[in-house]
């Protein structure tokens, strides 16, 4: 037989990756054994062969001590500091964005900075989850990793806050590939050890995701270099994950993922790059048309209302064209949504995030225009929002593992976080114990739906559409968040703009103010200075300040109300959350490619 006659039988045998023939939409995900390869089917409808060798298999037959070894533990190591660096990026800077504005600004475009960040991850959780299930993974994660880098070397130098914004461009696309610990692990060690795994890498960010505001609030009362410290750890913690990465981290490559398959430039030849362009314009023109709404623009003006209507005519050109138009493998395959529990599972994560993204921004705000003015004390009293969302998760981990009946432990906690999230509508000064209280509570039960979602999307879908899943969920994820921050925001700005007047006003006349001085003194309040406003005193000052907290207790009593709908649709929608008892199984979807790794099973194998 030829050399070419040996091809062709070879790839007769294992045909190159394709999609199914016919529209059949209850294509079931498949796993066969046939010598060296495996075939799968993918959500798409694809069919891949993979080496054997990549694929884990039983724990027990497992290389031993490969749980132990310098590879795992070195990957997982790389991944906790990836995690942290993702924090970095996000808890500290949005915990202090009126005190980075007042040192590099004043400037109107401050949010953008958090805004940025929320957008950049939204779009990089789906393209690098979707893009590491063809690739492999080891070069996107190296990539976002060097992404992070440039993002924390560009914040740590930045002198305007046009260029930390630009900064969190590079730190939101990089968290989407840090914080793919659901994937980057949750393939390596057995179903159910997913939870756990995953609640030891949030573990290990305790210090910023608990008391990132107080340290970020420390770094501007203790550091000559103030907020640039979160960067500068950035970059330290960054280039550790990094190297860690690089010598330890060696998943599956692309030609074990596609034996005989499509070759790399055959594949981004084929790549949907009508889907990643439709989704990447869709939400990068929502993003900015909530960014703007009530802040750059009114809500009514043509700048608003024309972006945010093209991005969602864009992601609905996105959906049709996926749906009916796409003849590659889809970014977002569609038949995915028939999968009742993965969208549960998806919705209840999104109302988490659109409360802790939320959260995470106001609740500085709730602390120091009701409760206190003491930096320090704003930073420990907004660690609740962290501390109970990583309790929650925490507590989570282990229980969607050990602990039966997943579904009612999510409706359970569910509808505890919306009883406490409704009961935040009784916010008002003299009762800050019960607001601490109220807070952490919510956040714990938030945390603990949202640790549910992590592994658990993982685990409605075969180990080859994992990252793509993952994806899916981060992406969605994002975008609620995103838009729960906008609408919070925007009904906390026009319920203050009707509140200032009626009674700040009244309180600062009554005590004495000349009518002619009332503009002056909303400039003042709004700069933090009242020595320039005409009339004033120290009685008068005393009164505004207890109209300031009357009016932003009422507008914050709003804003929670607001919550109520989405806290409705979070408990519906974990009624469909599947339980897990039945994918929890001892397999191991893929293991680390090492040489001696490889010489330890090859010495079990002689031994058996």
């Amino acid at each position: 037989m030829s050399s070419s006659d040996g091809q062709s039988g070879v790839e007769s045998k294992y045909p190159r990756s394709r999609h199914l023939e016919g529209n059949d939409d209850n294509i079931e995900q498949v796993q066969t054994h046939d010598g060296n390869v495996t075939k799968v089917v993918h959500a798409d409808g694809t069919i891949d062969y993979i080496d054997t060798k990549a694929v884990g298999g039983d724990y027990g037959a497992m290389p031993p001590r490969y749980f132990r070894s310098p590879q795992f533990l070195g990957t997982l190591t790389a991944q906790c500091l990836a995690s942290i660096c993702a924090y970095l990026g996000w808890v500290l800077p949005a915990n202090t964005l009126t005190l980075i504005n007042a040192d590099l600004g004043p400037s109107k475009n401050i949010n953008w900075v958090a805004t940025m960040w929320t957008m950049g991850s939204s779009i990089g959780f789906l393209l690098v989850g979707r893009l590491s299930d063809l690739y492999g993974r080891k070069w996107m994660v190296l990539g976002t990793s060097i992404l992070g880098l440039v993002g924390c070397v560009i914040g740590s130098c930045a002198q305007t806050v046009e260029t930390l914004i630009a900064a969190n461009v590079c730190n939101g696309i990089a968290a989407a590939g840090q914080l793919s610990f659901g994937i980057v692990m949750g393939e390596l060690v057995p179903n159910k050890w997913r939870g756990p795994i995953v609640t030891i890498v949030f573990l290990s960010s305790l210090p910023f995701a608990v008391f990132g505001p107080v340290i970020a609030r420390s770094f501007f009362d203790h550091t000559v270099s103030k907020w640039r410290w979160s960067y500068y750890l950035g970059d330290i913690l960054g280039l550790l994950s990094l190297v860690l990465y690089w010598f330890f981290y060696h998943p599956p490559s692309y030609d074990q993922l596609h034996v005989h398959g499509k070759t790399r430039l055959q594949m981004t030849k084929d790549l949907d790059f009508v889907g990643i362009f439709l989704y990447v314009a869709g939400c990068v023109l929502f993003l900015i048309g909530l960014s703007w709404g009530g802040s750059a623009y009114p809500w009514a003006s043509a700048e608003v209302l024309c972006t945010l209507l093209i991005g969602i005519a864009t992601l609905a050109a996105f959906a049709v064209y996926e749906g009916f138009f796409c003849k590659v493998q889809p970014l977002m395959p569609p038949r995915m949504f028939k999968n009742v529990g993965f969208v549960a599972i998806i919705v209840i994560a999104t109302v988490g995030a659109m409360v802790y993204y939320s959260l995470t921004v106001l609740w500085p705000t709730i602390i120091q225009t009701i409760y206190t003015t003491d930096s320090m004390k704003i930073g420990w009293q907004s660690s609740v929002i962290g501390g109970g969302i990583l309790l929650g998760q925490t507590i989570a981990g282990f229980s969607i593992s050990y602990v039966p009946k997943v579904k009612w432990q999510c409706v359970a906690t569910s509808a505890l976080a919306f009883a406490f999230m409704t009961a935040l509508t009784t916010i008002s000064p003299d009762r800050w114990a019960a607001t601490i209280a109220l807070g952490t509570l919510v956040c714990t039960f938030i945390g603990f739906v949202d640790n549910i979602s992590f592994p658990g999307v993982t685990l409605v879908w075969e180990a080859q559409d994992i990252g793509l899943a993952t994806g899916v969920l981060g992406s969605i994820r994002g975008l609620g968040g995103a838009v729960a921050q906008a609408l919070y925001t925007s009904v906390l700005t026009n319920e203050l703009n009707k509140n200032m007047p009626k009674y700040v006003v009244p309180a600062a006349t009554e005590a004495g103010l000349p009518s002619s001085s009332v503009e002056a003194l909303f400039a003042a309040i709004t700069a933090g200075d009242f020595s320039t406003v005409p009339g004033i005193n120290p009685d008068i000052i005393a009164a505004v300040g207890g109209a300031l907290k009357t009016a932003y207790t009422s507008s914050f009593k709003i804003v929670f109300y607001t919550t109520i709908p989405f806290s409705v649709i979070l408990l519906l929608s974990s009624f469909l959350v599947p339980n897990m008892e039945k994918f929890l199984s001892h397999d191991v979807a893929k293991k680390l490619q090492d040489k001696s790794l490889e010489g330890r099973e090859k010495t079990v194998m002689q031994q058996v």
